[in-house]
């Protein structure tokens, strides 16, 4: 490794292979799906194509991340977590769960992308929450499409629209950070017209049931 503590610690090896600046970013980013480098440029505002192109060799070499060409018509090359890789998702999510009780601190222009709101529902799934038969939701946010399919206790989303969906969803980040919060209620937000849904409004219900977002008084 060019970069290490040459501590005999895992903790020290840990942040030797993920513990650059962006590296645990571009992880996270990743965990939703495959991305190409021009989408993961897009996505992480404020990273130069250098230090991203050094950040992604540098995690391919310690094998956290793997490029996989596309098949046609889409071609290109596309950036993945390895197996070893997605193994970080429960330790991200948990510190995402510890960051997100300083988020008062944050300056007021901070940027947002829906994958990272998407994200923090992976990490704020409520593991006591269990569905009676398996359902999955196609959730359009503000930077597009992502589908939430829930079996039980299991929760995953990922990005991109499902084949099928039994309740599909139109709204925008910060109305569904409401209403993940409890801030606004979905009859609030379909009257205002923040919130589209298309099937079974029971469905929106059972999804945000699976979620223990912390609330105002938490959060601030």
């Amino acid at each position: 490794m060019a970069r290490s503590y040459k501590q005999l610690c895992g903790v020290a090896t840990a942040l030797d292979l993920v513990g650059d600046r962006w590296s645990p970013l571009l992880v996270r980013d990743l965990l939703l799906g495959p991305l190409r480098f021009t989408d993961l440029a897009e996505g992480l505002p404020g990273i130069g194509t250098n230090t991203l192109a050094d950040r992604l060799k540098h995690l391919e070499m310690a094998g956290v991340v793997q490029r996989r060409l596309l098949p046609l018509p889409d071609g290109g090359t596309v950036y993945e977590l390895t197996p070893l890789g997605r193994e970080l998702e429960p330790i991200l999510m948990a510190l995402g769960r510890w960051g997100t009780k300083s988020m008062g601190s944050l300056p007021p222009d901070v940027a947002t992308r829906s994958r990272w709101l998407a994200a923090a529902m992976v990490a704020f799934h409520d593991p006591g929450a269990s569905l009676k038969r398996a359902m999955t939701w196609e959730l359009h946010l503000s930077d597009g499409p992502f589908t939430v399919q829930g079996k039980g206790r299991t929760l995953t989303v990922t990005a991109g629209a499902p084949e099928d969906a039994d309740l599909v969803l139109w709204t925008d980040d910060a109305s569904w950070h409401g209403l993940l919060t409890g801030r606004i209620s979905p009859a609030q937000a379909q009257a205002t017209g923040a919130l589209r849904i298309e099937g079974d409004p029971g469905g929106l219900t059972q999804l945000l049931g699976l979620f223990a977002f912390p609330g105002l008084a938490a959060a601030s």
